[in-house]
């Protein structure tokens, strides 16, 4: 039998010759150098090397729909988001199945949804409950139907909110001009708690009635709720302002929690379902 660390070989073959020896160390040599490089390549797949996409986890991705053109999937999460030539992004049937809903009839919570506007997209949570491991989002969407709204308070990344008692189409009609965003900001009001969602119940189901036009009435919520159907129902005069980590500024507005943004049974059973619209303030 042969001994390659020792170089000598079993009694019965005899020494040597130079020239097996010189062919055993080159073969020792490739061996050895085998072994160096599985062992590197090992200790590359247990320090997450970079470049392995398999070893990412809640991967980070913006959507960029063309302006006019087809709508976009949303990353992990049903729905998709589109781009008009008006510079109006417009999310439809957002929906994150985490197979939490809990409770009984028109009481059923999800989990918690995130959004990131400078991303155009919904953001992986850590688990159903906990905010995305990369702590980059702006708001999330909580409680039954997802139509409690909070912002990111975490350090260095955290957004703000404010609203506006226009339309939506009146506040990005009146702050189109370049450094708009920092006077619409200054013309928003801060929300008197957040979460913030819920305007007031209200007695019929009748346009007229959850407008701000309203008698004696100033919205303060981006709903309200009808108990006769125990239906939400999205204000129509209400932008919202989402001031993100980076400064800028988008007006928000939020159709609805039904699926088509159409209520179906009573009391609605198909949601949580979001749609909504948004646009980046110059």
């Amino acid at each position: 039998m042969k001994n390659y660390q020792s170089g000598v070989q079993s009694q019965n073959t005899g020494l040597l010759t130079v020239r097996n020896l010189s062919k055993k160390i080159t073969m020792f040599g490739l061996m050895a150098g085998i072994a160096a490089a599985s062992v590197l390549t090992s200790c590359k797949k247990e320090g997450n090397e970079p470049g392995s996409p398999s070893l990412k986890l809640n991967t980070e991705q913006a959507l960029a729909p063309v302006a006019g053109g087809p709508a976009l999937n949303l990353t992990d999460a049903t729905g998709t988001v589109e781009l008009g030539t008006d510079g109006v992004y417009t999310v439809k049937n957002y929906f994150v199945d985490q197979g939490i809903y809990s409770g009984t009839a028109n009481h059923r919570p999800n989990g918690n949804y995130y959004f990131d506007f400078s991303q155009n997209d919904n953001k992986k949570g850590a688990s159903s409950t906990t905010e995305p491991s990369s702590k980059i989002w702006d708001l999330s969407f909580s409680g039954t139907g997802n139509a409690d709204i909070r912002v990111n308070t975490t350090p260095t990344v955290a957004a703000q909110i404010r609203y506006i008692n226009q339309s939506f189409a009146t506040v990005i009609g009146t702050y189109t001009a370049a450094g708009s965003a920092a006077t619409a900001w200054t013309a928003g009001t801060t929300p008197p708690s957040v979460p913030f969602g819920h305007n007031r119940t209200v007695a019929a189901a009748n346009p007229a009635d959850y407008l701000a036009a309203a008698p004696g009435h100033v919205i303060k919520g981006w709903y309200n709720y009808y108990f006769g159907t125990h239906t939400l129902f999205g204000t129509t005069d209400l932008t919202l302002l989402v001031k993100d980590a980076a400064g800028s500024v988008y007006a928000v507005h939020i159709f609805s929690t039904y699926e088509n943004a159409t209520p179906v049974g009573t009391p609605p059973t198909n949601y949580s379902w979001l749609k909504l619209e948004y646009k980046k303030l110059p």
